[in-house]
């Protein structure tokens, strides 16, 4: 009888300690496994919740209606993106440019503007995940112009 009581006494702590939280809330070891797309577009700020999409090449897209107007980001970059500092421009995508390009836009409402000019800085690169920041402007062909600046990233790939 003692041995069977040892032995519950035993699986009830091994019960105990496996069911323990693997949710560290203390803040020790900094587990954000959050992800976000946040940036300034001319002044206001927004904060969304990223979609990754992966074709030919990667999409991280955040959009939602603010304020009865649909608004929407989209930062794209090569199937495999890479570490370090990246220069944002409005090339087309071909076969040639694949590869190493990275790209911007943003939906005001109606009108899509395309980034001209930026950067795209990738900061941390998970099997799972790709963080950064980034910064951007652009004019569109009805002359609206769109200025991002304040931007920052965690999505999935």
């Amino acid at each position: 009888m003692k041995k069977l009581s040892f032995l519950f006494f035993v699986l009830l702590s091994i019960g105990i300690i496996g069911c323990s939280s693997d949710d560290d809330s203390s803040g020790g070891g900094n587990q954000d496994n959050s992800v976000y797309i946040r940036f300034t577009l001319n002044g206001e700020e927004y904060d969304f919740d990223p979609e990754t999409l992966t074709s030919l090449r990667t999409l991280i897209l955040g959009d939602e209606e603010v304020n009865n107007v649909y608004t929407r980001i989209s930062l794209w970059m090569p199937e495999e993106p890479s570490l370090g500092t990246h220069t944002i421009s409005d090339d087309f995508p071909s076969d040639a440019n694949l590869a190493t390009l990275y790209s911007a836009n943003v939906w005001i409402g109606e009108e899509v503007i395309d980034a001209s000019s930026g950067v795209l800085v990738i900061t941390e690169l998970g099997d799972e995940y790709v963080k950064g920041t980034f910064s951007f402007t652009g004019t569109n062909d009805e002359g609206t112009t769109a200025t991002v600046t304040n931007g920052s990233f965690r999505a999935g790939r």
